[in-house]
């Protein structure tokens, strides 16, 4: 838990997750104890086509939503894979192997959760794919499994402006999806700003349908737009922000801010700029990933 300058409180927490309940090489209470011991606040417990209940009082210290994750498409890129993470759910979805991408994504809303689209640069999931879908909660931006040595492909943020600059976006998050405790895990997470309101599921839930979280590997950060600007504010310093925008290039204009520390950092909208997206990262090489924002 992180308090900023305004006294409100941020929870951290990883929302894929993978146990020995189905592919993943600790067992769920293992997983939980890890977690608990860097620090984390909440998670939630997202094998493969298996449900994990959710608990305010689990016994780890952890508070645990509720989640599973749905895999449709096999290994054809081409045709489309898609992997749906359901969190915060009521009830256990009835989703069959055999239903669709957007079955699952509706079935999952239908039982009060939140579908997410996971990895969609590892799953190679194209702008024409992603955007028929709807009622998407969120997208991965950063995918700790992803990376090296088991995957190449755990960064999403060409897909993410592909998708912007036809003006469709999606919140980001930044993940674990743990399986083999090898490196990957505690290195992509969300903060949850929850004011001054205890940490629950229903306040948790609550907060990330509201938008209150950011997707980050360790910089604390704020992202707003004020006027012709882009603002970002980072509380724990930066070494650098990086603003992302629709041009190739910006006519020579600096899109980077660089400097120790960083604690504001400002963009000047043009015209044509079409959207600006932020990246903070601090003196460690951790990165924040700011939402986009549209001219």
């Amino acid at each position: 838990m992180y308090t900023d300058k305004n006294g409100n409180r941020w929870y951290r927490g990883n929302l894929h997750t993978h146990t020995t309940v189905s592919d993943g090489v600790k067992t769920p209470e293992e997983t939980k104890a890890i977690y608990r011991s860097l620090g984390y606040d909440f998670i939630a417990l997202t094998d493969h086509w298996e449900f994990g209940e959710g608990s305010d009082n689990d016994e780890s210290g952890l508070v645990v939503l509720s989640g599973i994750e749905y895999n449709f498409g096999g290994s054809d890129m081409l045709t489309g894979v898609f992997h749906i993470v359901g969190i915060g759910m009521d009830t256990v979805p009835n989703i069959e192997r055999t239903d669709d991408t957007q079955t699952a994504i509706d079935r999952i809303s239908e039982c009060g959760g939140l579908p997410i689209l996971a990895h969609p640069a590892w799953s190679m999931n194209t702008y024409d794919k992603i955007m028929p879908l709807n009622g998407v909660f969120a997208t991965e931006i950063y995918n700790s499994v992803s990376d090296l040595p088991f995957n190449c492909r755990p960064y999403s943020g060409i897909v993410i402006d592909d998708l912007a600059l036809r003006g469709y976006t999606l919140p980001l998050l930044a993940t674990d999806d743990t399986h083999f405790h090898k490196g990957e895990v505690g290195k992509g997470y969300i903060m949850v700003n929850l004011g001054d309101k205890p940490l629950n599921r229903e306040n948790l839930m609550a907060a990330l349908r509201e938008g209150k979280f950011i997707a980050t590997q360790g910089p604390i950060f704020t992202c707003k737009r004020e006027g012709d600007e882009i603002v970002v504010t980072c509380e724990t310093g930066a070494a650098r922000v990086t603003f992302f925008t629709g041009h190739p290039y910006e006519k020579f204009r600096s899109t980077v801010a660089e400097g120790e520390p960083i604690y504001e950092a400002r963009f000047k909208i043009t015209k044509g700029t079409v959207f600006v997206r932020a990246e903070i990262c601090d003196a460690e090489g951790k990165l924040g990933f700011a939402n986009v924002i549209f001219e």
